[in-house]
């Protein structure tokens, strides 16, 4: 964009920008810092060299990994307690919920597709955790 003097345009009316912010401020008794400015040169090899090789990133495939992983978890725990009785069924998840965490003893549970099985553990975790409570000291006994 160099016109017929080889000056960029907009560079000039940049420099003449700040040269009437300068008069503005010196009218108002405000000091002025000069500020240089320079004209890079862009081209290709510019920007090429500017590029930052992007690689891609493991993040996701680490996340689908971890998600297997924890579905192979599920069906392994369903196997274990599928030939157990009820009560003993609840007594697993809820040891389980304890060990690995509600969410995956509820993911367990409803992989044995049994609403009663999965009401039956919501009882016995409601009681266990109000005891657990208890026992911490972060809620007192009614």
């Amino acid at each position: 964009m160099a016109d017929i003097n080889g000056e960029n345009p907009r560079l000039k009316e940049i420099e003449d920008l700040e040269r009437k912010l300068a008069e503005k401020k010196a009218a108002f008794g405000v000091e002025t810092k000069k500020v240089e400015t320079k004209e890079v040169e862009t081209n290709i090899e510019n920007i090429q060299e500017m590029q930052v090789p992007i690689t891609p990133t493991s993040k996701k495939s680490t996340m689908v990994d971890d998600e297997e992983k924890k579905l192979e978890e599920i069906k392994k725990d369903v196997r274990k307690i599928r030939d157990l009785d009820t009560m003993r069924q609840v007594k697993v998840l809820a040891t389980l919920a304890f060990e690995k965490g509600i969410s995956y003893s509820i993911k367990v549970a409803r992989s044995l597709d049994d609403a009663y099985l999965l009401d039956a553990l919501h009882d016995q975790l409601i009681g266990e955790l109000n005891e657990e409570l208890i026992k911490k000291s972060k809620l007192k006994k009614i």
